[in-house]
């Protein structure tokens, strides 16, 4: 099946090579690789952002944007983000087109995506989404771009060292990457990428009996390396392969009054290649990816020793034409084969495959109709998912309505796992629920959404087994600012979600209209940046809401805020970029918990360097 895949790929790459392949030089058509995101709420990050905030982790950064996220320790432990409500294999992970969640257990490690290679990150909030070749999602869906190759050689280096103030460790967390770029020829160049992280995470916390512990047995080492060749040949086409590895030793402890301490050890490798055509006969563009993505991991604690070998192809065939000024459209093909050896999953094959299409329409220059279609299919499940966007776009206001049906497939832990307690029922059905928004956009810096949501067939373990059993009802709004002054130099941003849920399992008198466990009234942050030439400062807060612990809506975790700040200087010289920097996190000293019973860290102080050439 793997030389099939394979072979169909090069006869694609040889087809649209032929058709390409002119002399004469081709005038582009006023056509996109996406579609413009303009008719769902869409909140973007930017390389800059992301380097201003020197955050040590893409888990780092989010939270400091005001994400909940649900961290079970401090580096490289699990940490899973949340969207209005939704995790887990509900919020869709993409790195330059290719979902990366895992298959098996739904989520992606953010741990293993190097945040230093990080362009652009795009948040789109809840299940509207018109990107081609999209996978649907249910929660929200995060688009990450990693950063091009340089047209020059460049070579970028970022040191840092943190410390929890434990004077019996006082110098906890060790941080290296490096980046280098150059051009090989006047087509082609190549991109290389290395970092690397030792944490102690021995810090002080709270424990259940209000004594000072410290954390043990949760040291996290780990490292990544990536390599990317780029080529053009002509016309704006281009050929790239490139390829990350991750491997991690990680010692996860359990909550803090367990014995059972674990070691996991992940080896990751993501092969992408990808064949880009921008002017196919003069009015198509067409974008192809092939990618393998392998995972293995060992994981051994007091229960016993298990692995689990991932092996997952993915194609992704992405078609768009603009025929007429008001009207363009886009196809997408998906195929996904998975293949899982796993000591609690056993020996599976999985084949999943996608076709959507997005028809989009442009009336008297202020109105849009954009209509994304999906079918897929997933094993023996199936759904058709239909959404529906509505947009009315004037100088200082947007108005957005999105309908649109959510469908989440289970994963194959819930379809086969299999102890001697516990047991995966392949059974399932697909969960599914109907959504929809209305957002506001005003004046370029304020943007206001409210949505709701019916979701049904939630797969719950109910007894030793999982069973399509929940269904809830969610009503919110969410709010982004952002917005410059004194000619750039001052930057505020904002944003903040407001969330209601209610279940509606009858069948379940006990849980029946109370809120969902975990999942917080309102999440938010507030950030100001002030940046000037040679420098910049920050001060970011962060508030989570009350969260209860279990369905039963009996007991809650106290709200939390978090309090960060930092800064950096440039020191320029002819050849070389030299920038200091510092943050503190936590500066409060918050004793908090984003899992019951899972300590994270307190105040924390991270100094570093970085290093790098200048373009001449």
């Amino acid at each position: 099946m793997k030389k099939i895949c394979i072979a169909l790929f090069f006869l694609i790459i040889l087809s649209q090579s032929l058709l390409s392949a002119q002399e004469d030089i081709i005038i582009l058509p006023d056509i996109t690789t996406y579609i413009d995101s303009t008719v769902e709420q869409r909140q973007v990050f930017t390389a800059e952002d992301i380097a201003d905030s020197n955050a040590e982790s893409l888990n780092d950064f989010l939270e400091s944007e005001g994400m909940q996220i649900l961290t079970y320790g401090a580096y490289g432990l699990e940490a899973k983000p949340s969207i209005r409500g939704f995790t887990d294999e509900t919020v869709r992970v993409f790195i330059d087109g290719v979902c990366v969640n895992n298959p098996q257990y739904g989520t992606t490690d953010f741990t293993s995506i190097n945040i230093d290679d990080i362009e652009k990150i795009e948040i789109v909030r809840g299940g509207f989404s018109e990107k081609p070749g999209d996978e649907g999602a249910v929660g929200g869906t995060i688009y990450i771009t990693t950063k091009k190759q340089s047209v020059q050689k460049s070579f970028t280096s970022d040191s840092s060292v943190k410390t929890f103030f434990n004077l019996n460790f006082p110098l906890d967390t060790f941080s290296q990457s490096l980046n280098y770029d150059t051009p090989l020829t006047d087509t082609s160049s190549l991109k290389l990428s290395l970092k690397g992280t030792f944490a102690e995470n021995l810090f002080l916390f709270n424990n259940y009996q209000n004594k000072i512990k410290q954390r043990e047995n949760s040291r996290v080492i780990d490292g990544s390396a990536g390599i990317k060749y780029l080529n053009f040949f002509g016309d704006g086409n281009s050929f790239s392969i490139g390829d990350n590895f991750y491997i991690g030793n990680k010692n996860c402890p359990g909550s803090e009054n367990s014995t059972n301490i674990g070691l996991q050890k992940d080896y990751d490798n993501n092969l992408t290649i990808n064949l880009y055509n921008p002017a196919v006969l003069d009015c198509l563009k067409m974008n192809n990816t092939l990618a393998w993505l392998y995972t293995l991991r060992f994981y051994d604690d007091t229960l016993g020793h298990t692995e689990h070998y991932i092996n997952t192809i993915k194609y992704k065939g992405t078609i768009e034409t603009k025929p007429a000024s008001f009207y363009s459209q886009n196809a997408g093909l998906l195929i996904n084969l998975i293949d899982l050896q796993s000591t609690t999953d056993g020996n599976h094959f999985l084949f999943e495959f996608a076709l959507t299409e997005t028809s989009t329409f442009t009336f008297l220059d202020h109105y849009t109709i954009s209509i994304p279609l999906i079918f897929k299919t997933s094993g023996k499940n199936c759904a058709f998912i239909p959404k529906l966007g509505l947009k009315a776009d004037w100088k200082y206001l947007d108005l957005i309505l999105n309908f649109y049906r959510m469908v989440q497939f289970p994963n194959m832990d819930d379809l086969y796992w299999e102890d001697s307690v516990y047991h995966g029922n392949p059974d399932l059905k697909e969960e599914s629920g109907w959504g929809a928004e209305f957002t506001a956009n005003i004046f370029d810096c304020l943007s206001l959404c409210t949505f709701t949501n019916y979701y049904e067939n939630k797969i719950q373990w109910a007894g030793n087994m999982p069973q399509n059993v929940s269904s809830a009802f969610y009503l919110g709004f969410d709010l982004i600012f952002k917005k410059s002054f004194f000619d750039g130099r001052l930057n505020l941003s904002a944003n903040a979600e407001y969330l209601y849920t209610s279940l509606l399992n009858k069948n379940s008198p006990g849980t029946y209209g109370k809120r969902i466990m975990w999942t917080p009234d309102w999440t938010g942050s507030v950030t100001a940046k002030w940046k000037d030439k040679n420098y910049n400062i920050w001060i970011n807060g962060s508030y989570v809401g009350k969260r209860y612990t279990s369905n039963a809506n009996i007991y809650f975790m106290e709200p939390y805020f978090l309090l960060n700040a930092g800064g950096q200087m440039d020191i320029f010289t002819d050849n070389f970029i030299f920038t200091p920097y510092l943050k503190l996190s936590n500066i409060l000293n918050t004793d908090y918990e984003a899992v019951e019973n899972y300590p994270v860290p307190r105040i924390s102080l991270t100094l570093g360097l970085k290093f790098g050439t200048r373009s001449r």
